[in-house]
């Protein structure tokens, strides 16, 4: 135990803590604030504006038929087009055109997509219609984002989008039953018809937070190498290791070492997933805990039925199975390295491609726009967590047979 304390010890001397706290610091700042910023301006400023909120304050997780009537998008909707029209009658610009309500608008706007028109009069056009829009976007002079996401038409546009999700998802929900190619999202899609894609999970709140959680796996990778590979270089660099193998005690250290190695990844990994998903969850996404994920958009289809948080911890899951895989992959690569130059040289490579692996596997996780899971075009269930799985097991399945040799290798 004494043996083992003592390698804890130098892996975790003050230096390498002191480079971890320095690059998180950085990492923070750089990356991870500025996701959170992206993520509370979203809660008023997405394709929704603030109604798909509004609706999980009210109903909660799901939306059940008698809520969505009770929200009254349709009322909403023609409230916005009577101001519009209150607009119209009082703009000249409007009048001169022949425009006297919202829905001659609309025909003037369509008719602009003529491909009749000359340059000329395309020119025109664009230019009239985007002195229109502005009455209509703005009403009078904006100054903020808010008020320009407060404006009618913009209102009008956010609320549509919310009814396309809510209301009018069946067509393109069959339209992917129909067509797709992935065993997995034809199926995903007839679940969600089956549930009438109720989930009232926040729309961006899934690819916010995986490109958030990819950022974190890429620097635990980084930090795990930069608090591993320098023990056993160190060793070696010494000869330190040419005494241990003077006593069958001595060459145990090697498995100590290990049992250091495994311990200090997962405790550093932990620290480091607790400590960036905090900020996180406090800014609002912690609300959204126990809210199924499954859900679809014109953009986007969550493929299961799990809640946020369960998400949460698979995605932390996936970066700890990284974690141990550049671990082992390091302690290998030290044991042959003479020196410091040489370990880099031989982990860096490494290193890139464990985090290329969490950028493409934890990006869009769980997502019909996965990488990973697009590669194999969709054809079983959650591939992105299988990879990082496997690159866990293939590092200690490697580890474990160098350290059985260890037992057995000449002292020279």
């Amino acid at each position: 135990m004494r043996v083992f304390v003592n390698e804890l010890k130098k892996l975790w001397n003050w230096r390498i803590v002191a480079l971890i706290t320095a690059m998180a610091a950085l990492t923070w700042f750089a990356f991870l604030s500025e996701a959170i910023r992206s993520y509370d301006s979203l809660t008023t400023h997405g394709k929704y504006g603030s109604y798909q909120n509004e609706m999980f304050a009210l109903y909660g997780d799901t939306l059940e038929p008698e809520e969505l009537a009770d929200y009254d998008i349709p009322g909403k909707k023609n409230a916005l087009i009577s101001k519009m029209d209150e607009i119209i009658s009082n703009e000249a610009i409007f009048t001169e055109n022949n425009i006297y309500s919202y829905a001659d608008y609309e025909d003037f706007a369509d008719n602009g997509n003529s491909t009749d028109l000359s340059e000329e009069e395309r020119e025109i056009f664009n230019d009239t219609n985007s002195a229109m829009r502005s009455k209509l976007d703005y009403g009078t002079s904006v100054q903020t984002l808010d008020e320009w996401y407060a404006s009618p038409l913009i209102r009008l546009q956010t609320l549509g989008a919310l009814e396309h999700t809510y209301v009018d998802y069946e067509a393109s929900l069959s339209r992917y039953i129909d067509n797709d190619s992935r065993p997995v999202v034809v199926r995903t899609a007839e679940k969600l018809l089956q549930m009438r894609n109720a989930n009232l999970i926040r729309y961006d709140l899934i690819t916010g937070f995986s490109l958030y959680t990819a950022t974190i796996g890429v620097f635990t990778v980084v930090a795990v190498l930069i608090l591993i590979a320098p023990l056993l270089t160190t060793d070696r660099m010494r000869k330190v290791n040419l005494m241990q193998y003077s006593s069958t005690i001595g060459r145990r250290i090697f498995r100590l070492q290990f049992a250091a190695t495994m311990v200090s990844t997962l405790v550093l990994a932990i620290l480091l997933i607790a400590t960036a998903y905090i900020p996180f969850l406090a800014a609002g996404a912690g609300d959204y805990w126990n809210t199924p994920i499954m859900s679809f958009t014109i953009s986007e289809m969550q493929l299961y039925n799990i809640t946020f948080g369960q998400y949460a911890l698979i995605l932390a899951g996936m970066i700890l199975a990284l974690s141990v895989g550049t671990a082992c992959f390091a302690f290998i690569l030290a044991r042959f390295s003479t020196n410091i130059v040489m370990m880099l040289i031989k982990t860096v490579p490494v290193v890139v491609a464990v985090a290329g692996i969490a950028v493409l596997s934890i990006n869009m996780a769980l997502s019909y726009n996965n990488i990973v899971f697009n590669t194999i075009y969709g054809r079983f269930d959650a591939p992105e967590v299988i990879v990082c799985g496997f690159v866990a097991v293939i590092g200690i399945i490697a580890t474990v047979v160098v350290i059985i040799r260890e037992k057995y290798v000449d002292a020279v």
